[in-house]
């Protein structure tokens, strides 16, 4: 199978962009996004030494967390959605008339992330490469990893454990996967969407996940966790805004 990754999307100023991530860029300063990771990055990351790793980085959005990886020494292949207008919105019956729209709108949203992926990019001299496709098939013409990492992305997808499994097949050492999880090792799953509430952030919220899930899923898939940290980001979404406790949750290949 031959595989291409992205071009390059033209960007040349912040404006044109939308930041998931707060950053400092060279030539434009400080930019703020949606979450501040800057203080809790190494947590964030699991505490990993990236050092000559080979690393996929799940759910890339702006980039930021891609360019710390490199900057501790990695080499990154960032992964995202071939097109917005494919994630997983709660089909909510409430408001059935309006996905076509809410599915452009989310289209229309990723472009301008993928800019601020390319502007920072350029502007960090970044080697990264980024390919865009399906989270549930991961193509394996992309090659082994040294490490996998998901971040604050299995919440918002319908099929947590193909998105997992399709990540697993790549990965030869070690899985990282940052959320919001409760402490209870009880593997059962909250179903986040209601009846009632079809705001935004609520259709783009499946699962509310706990660390015994997760030590399930990953079990079935090979790995076994071996260090769980904790960190307090900075949301800065009107919505949600605030620090807010997140895990990340670092597992091993058995056998390795």
């Amino acid at each position: 199978m031959s595989l291409a990754y992205a071009e390059p999307v033209e960007a040349t100023r912040p404006e044109e962009c939308f930041f998931y991530h707060s950053m400092e860029l060279p030539s434009f300063g400080e930019i703020k996004g949606n979450w501040d990771l800057r203080e809790v990055a190494h947590a964030y990351l699991g505490n990993l030494d990236f050092s000559a790793k080979r690393v996929l980085d799940v759910g890339t959005a702006s980039g930021f967390l891609t360019f710390e990886m490199e900057k501790r020494g990695a080499e990154v292949v960032s992964f995202d959605l071939d097109d917005g207008a494919n994630w997983d919105i709660v089909p909510h019956y409430a408001i059935r008339g309006e996905l076509p729209k809410i599915r452009a709108a989310q289209g229309a949203t990723l472009v301008r992330m993928k800019k601020a992926y390319w502007l920072s990019h350029k502007d960090l001299g970044s080697s990264a490469r980024a390919y865009y496709g399906n989270i549930y098939e991961i193509p394996k013409a992309l090659g082994g990893f040294d490490v996998v990492y998901y971040g604050m992305v299995v919440g918002h997808l319908r099929d947590v454990f193909q998105a997992l499994y399709s990540g697993a097949r790549l990965c030869t050492e070690t899985m990282v996967v940052t959320s919001i999880f409760t402490d209870t090792e009880n593997p059962v799953v909250r179903f986040r969407p209601s009846p009632t509430d079809f705001s935004n952030f609520a259709i783009k919220s499946w699962w509310g996940l706990n660390i015994g899930t997760m030590r399930s899923m990953l079990g079935v898939l090979g790995f076994e966790i071996v260090d769980i940290v904790k960190s307090r980001p900075l949301c800065l979404n009107p919505a949600f805004k605030g620090r807010h406790d997140c895990t990340a949750i670092v597992a091993r290949r058995q056998g390795v």
